[in-house]
């Protein structure tokens, strides 16, 4: 079925008149993770009074609505600057609502030492122990409440939304300590129940993120434990890409062009756009306001994509393998208010490092609920890729978008144009301070070096957390990377807590069909074991490190 372009698309002075009156007003947002990323380098640096200040505005800003790793560091920030209120409180949380459990190490941190002779600190150590005495068992019943929740969403959707149902029983949780559990019957899994099973894995036997990876030969939706809460909407997603995968093979790269001072401030424009369709969509406003804030959405897109087409075939791969998957999640989900978790989305991706990798996340969740929310018929299997634009140009204006500078220049209006362009040039100031600290750090002082042997090797990192050396590779701040096939050198990671764009990270370059890892020169290398300020690897046996010159760069490389 076709949607007809509504009159109300077309571009008369009534409808610029009601935009401009319904015009949402934006307010410059506080950007907790630079915030968070400074007061880590303030801490580094032992100017804890700093450290512990920027921290506490990331408190105010987000309350507690940040990871456990983040509270953690901040205890220990608040511990350091002699805030003892602050310090127990923050643990307090960590133990009674996170249930943290690591009392190995919280028990000989010595940024806490300043709180070991105060009568809380041992109520903190006793609850951090019992919750690392109960966590398989809470882990255990978690992972089974919750993947029975997604089952049950997805046995009654049975195909409505693609055509197709969506659940297998091949899901994993993988949990604490080597623990997975499935509703599948694993390789030498035990079960209490016949519903749920459990089994320990070695370390690196699975990537450890939300992502569909192949384990005993099979494809499955792996979902780490602290996802498990998202109403089922990361368990759906994960589930997607593995009924995905069977029909299709995406692109699933960084687009390194959407770094761009330009290509960013489109794509914020574009978000703002979006953020306006959707608050009016939830709060039922007249059809034509959400189609005028969507109208500009896609003048901004095609603006941008019509500059950068030769990025066109992958950037439209990824939103398809990204995009539908986000949207199939949270449509799914039991989250109340799909429009509100929307916004929500396009605000975390919005205020990433990087916009190569994220992007889709929020477009096509929010493209798909706006197409839904006009009725147009966009949903058309899972052997395609989705072009949100061309959708709309067929679907809802039945040509192509045209438009003049005038109307480029109202849109603008319409999404604070002049507060986004004020915020990225300050963030090309600090992107280039970023540049040049990660050129000094891998082509000014000595590294570490390896080369792939082959791509069998399985990376997971955080995709905010990236940042593009023009044609000298990607530098990544938070990654880990395991060796799927035995060919490779072995398996690393970066040090949780410790990663932020700014502060650590491992550059990757390609040259010709070739891979290399780049990481800065170790601090300390014990047998097959490699550890630097930010990062362990941990090398397979028949690999060893060299010395390459006299400037003192090491290489991995396999014994001979």
């Amino acid at each position: 079925m076709s949607y007809k372009q509504p009159t109300t698309l077309r571009n008369t002075a009534s409808l610029i008149l009601l935009l401009l009156l319904s015009s949402i007003s934006y307010a410059q947002k506080f950007d907790a993770d630079a915030t968070y990323t400074n007061a880590i380098k303030s801490y580094k640096g032992k100017d804890y009074q700093t450290a512990a200040k920027l921290f506490s505005q990331v408190i105010d800003s987000c309350g507690n609505d940040i990871s456990s790793s983040r509270l953690y560091n901040g205890a220990c920030i608040y511990a350091l600057n002699k805030d003892t209120a602050n310090a127990l409180k923050t643990l307090n949380i960590l133990a009674d609502k996170r249930f943290y459990y690591n009392y190995q190490h919280i028990a000989v941190d010595g940024d806490l030492a300043c709180l070991h002779s105060l009568p809380e600190w041992k109520s903190i150590l006793e609850k951090v122990k019992l919750n690392e005495v109960t966590l398989p068992q809470r882990t255990k019943e978690e992972a089974k409440d919750e993947l029975l929740k997604a089952k049950a969403i997805l046995d009654k959707d049975n195909g409505k939304l693609w055509g197709e149902n969506i659940w297998s029983d091949k899901t994993i949780v993988l949990g604490n300590n080597g623990e997975i559990y499935s509703l599948y019957p694993l390789k030498g899994s035990s079960t209490s129940d016949s519903v749920l099973y459990f089994k320990k894995v070695a370390p690196n036997e699975l990537s450890q993120g939300n992502t569909a990876q192949k384990y005993e030969g099979e494809m499955f939706a792996t979902i780490m434990h602290s996802y498990l809460n998202y109403n089922s909407a990361t368990i759906i997603h994960e589930l997607f890409h593995v009924l995905q995968h069977r029909h299709i093979k995406l692109y699933g790269n960084q687009i390194d062009y959407l770094d761009n001072y330009d290509a960013r401030e489109w794509l914020r424009l574009e978000y703002q756009a979006l953020r306006n369709a959707l608050k009016s969509a939830n709060e039922l406003k007249e059809k034509s306001i959400v189609e005028g804030y969507l109208r500009d959405a896609f003048i901004f897109r095609k603006l941008r994509q019509d500059k950068y087409n030769s990025f066109l075939k992958e950037e439209l791969e990824i939103e398809t393998l990204e995009g539908t998957a986000s949207y199939t999640g949270y449509i799914l989900s039991t989250y109340p208010n799909k429009y509100q978790e929307a916004i929500n989305e396009i605000d975390k991706r919005e205020a990433a490092d990087t916009y190569t990798r994220p992007f889709p996340y929020a477009t096509g969740l929010a493209y798909g609920l706006l197409f839904d929310h006009l009725n147009v018929q966009w949903r058309n299997g899972l052997d395609q890729v989705y072009n949100f634009l061309e959708i709309y140009e067929k679907r809802c204006l039945g040509k192509a978008l045209h438009f003049t500078s005038k109307d480029v220049d109202n849109a603008k209006n319409r999404n604070n144009y002049n507060g986004i362009h004020k915020l990225e040039t300050e963030r090309k100031e600090t992107n280039e301070k970023n540049i040049a600290y990660y050129t000094n750090i891998f082509f000014k002082k000595p590294t570490l070096s390896v080369l792939l042997a082959d791509n069998n090797f399985a990376q997971s990192y955080d995709m905010n957390g990236t940042l593009r050396l023009k044609d000298k590779g990607t530098v990544y701040s938070s990654i880990s990377g395991r060796d799927t096939q035995g060919k490779n050198f072995g398996n690393f990671s970066t040090i949780e807590g410790k990663a932020a764009l700014g502060v650590s990270g491992i550059l990757i370059k390609h040259e010709d069909k070739n891979t290399w890892f780049i990481f800065p020169l170790p601090t300390d290398i014990k047998g097959n074991t490699i550890v630097g300020e930010h990062y362990t690897i941990e090398l397979k046996e028949g690999w060893t490190v060299e010395k390459v010159d006299k400037k003192g760069n090491l290489r991995i490389v396999k014994v001979q």
